[in-house]
């Protein structure tokens, strides 16, 4: 199986740093669900019959909810749009939902023929999901989600089971950035802080698994220049050879690993001074990127808010007012409203960076809160026009890509890559759906779950509006939505 790199640059301009990152994606193979079947005795015309009448009422159910498909979009000019949306409509909060129904089941050798043939009419047909559209979404619904997600940070799935280290991705991509280890730490944070590690394993529960983390910063190799190397492999600790670059630093990575470290220490005061240790007065000089991040206060972008952020968080005296700036740059851009009343500021703003900083950066501001909201209406005011849902951020794309949807960038909004549809990313439907919890983020998760496999191992990316999946399972999708859960669950969403 073929490893597809993509380099990679996020917007996040420091002067004295080369901000170069690579991912990965692996080719998965669909698991398709099928009906579960009663074993009664029909003989095989019969069963043809009955598949034929049950697959036509099913359908026409299906088609009720499905979204209208329209073309390739690329990039989307500008507009102004009669579809206004000013307030996300929120559902009901009543009685728990009902457990998940397994993707697939087994109907024996007599039934093969019946099953090829119900995939053969509509192949995507599967059993209810955890969310279904008029379902209500409740704190137990929600620690399912977590359950799931956490499913991939699992020894042998998501971390390696001899070193303690994340992988980038599931299914032989073993490779990690400091982005992806600072992935893993709020990840296991927000496991802890949801009951979900077993505290009597002592091999895997909180303090072992960050204890391996820290170890691993302390005692990594480091460049020539005396920094981190960009890629490590998971399985051995060391400098991911094949693909890491030959860059200085990776400062966006850095600023991703301080959010974690700073919410690390916040959670577990005990670490906190081996984590000054580490950043301070570490091997690697970190304190010399002090003056590039306090040069990015004339930035509006939403991964500078987010780096500076992190880095802020531990040289407070001269980065304290640096994310403020940004931030008040961004929200005083010029505006475009592509769809609706949704205004944007004309900027770059995708999903990742964003939610994470609601979710992951402390204090957040009444302004964040309200770019967030006036992204999650513009995307619904874009189904609203469209037919289709958007949930646009970073990830895998299709044949092995690595891809950058932008919900603007600049004065155009919904920038995709030419000839990619846009992929639908699970990680921001269930953000929307955990911070305003509407008909439409509903809507839009059940129809991923319908699109992607059962998560046994965690979450899948996504899929694009016509039902083409993206397979793979990483630590950034299921980080984020481990983020999404706690936060629903925090604050009776």
């Amino acid at each position: 199986m073929t490893n597809a790199l993509v380099n990679l640059k996020k917007n996040c301009s420091l002067p004295l740093v080369w901000l170069v990152s690579l991912e990965a994606s692996l080719d998965n193979k669909s698991k398709k669900g099928f009906f579960r079947l009663n074993h009664w005795r029909f003989s095989r015309k019969a069963k043809y019959l009955i598949a034929v009448a049950i697959v036509a009422v099913l359908l026409i159910s299906a088609f009720a909810f499905l979204p209208k498909q329209v073309a390739i979009i690329g990039n989307v000019a500008p507009q102004n749009g009669d579809n206004s949306t000013s307030t996300p409509t929120s559902t009901t909060t009543a009685t728990p939902t009902p457990s998940p129904t397994s993707a697939s089941e087994a109907n024996g050798s007599n039934d093969q023929n019946f099953n090829q043939f119900l995939n053969s009419i509509y192949p995507n047909l599967k059993a209810p999901g955890l969310i279904e559209p008029g379902q209500p979404i409740n704190n137990a619904t929600w620690m399912q989600v977590a359950t799931y997600a956490w499913a991939y940070f699992q020894p042998g799935v998501g971390v390696d089971p001899n070193t303690g280290l994340p992988y980038a991705e599931a299914g032989g991509f073993t490779d990690f950035t400091d982005w992806d280890l600072g992935g893993y730490i709020q990840a296991v944070i927000d496991a802890q802080e949801l009951g979900l590690i077993d505290n009597n394993n002592a091999s895997w529960d909180f303090s072992a698994r960050m204890n391996d983390v820290l170890t691993f910063l302390e005692d990594r190799t480091l460049n020539p220049e005396g920094y981190p190397y960009q890629f490590y492999d998971g399985t051995t600790g060391e400098n991911y050879t094949a693909i890491s670059s030959s860059e200085t630093v990776d400062g966006t990575d850095t600023g991703r690993l301080l959010v974690a470290l700073n919410n690390l220490r916040n959670f577990d005061p005990s670490l906190n001074q081996t984590i000054v240790n580490f950043v301070l007065n570490g091997r690697s000089n970190y304190t010399a990127l002090v003056p590039s991040i306090e040069s990015m206060a004339d930035q509006n972008s939403i991964y500078s808010y987010y780096v500076a952020s992190g880095f802020a968080s531990f040289w407070p005296q001269q980065l304290g007012s640096v994310p403020n700036s940004i931030l008040t740059n961004i929200v005083n851009s010029p505006t475009v409203t592509p769809y609706g009343n949704a205004s944007l500021p004309e900027t770059q703003i995708t999903g990742d960076p964003l939610l994470m900083s609601v979710f992951e950066v402390n204090n957040n501001s009444s302004q964040l809160m309200a770019l967030s909201k006036q992204v999650y209406l513009a995307s619904e005011a874009y189904y609203n026009a469209t037919g289709d849902y958007a949930a646009f951020s970073e990830g895998n794309g299709p044949s092995g890509t690595y891809i950058y949807e932008w919900v603007v960038n600049g004065n155009a909004t919904w920038v995709v890559p030419a000839g990619v549809n846009p992929i639908i990313y699970n990680k921001v439907a269930f953000s929307f759906l955990a911070l305003y919890n509407t008909t439409y983020a509903i809507n839009m998760v059940a129809y991923l779950e319908q699109c992607l496999p059962a998560p046994t191992n965690g979450y899948s990316d996504g899929a694009d509006n016509s039902r083409n999946a993206v397979y793979d399972i990483g630590s950034n999708t299921n980080s984020l939505i481990l983020d999404a859960a706690l936060y629903a669950i925090e604050n009776n969403t």
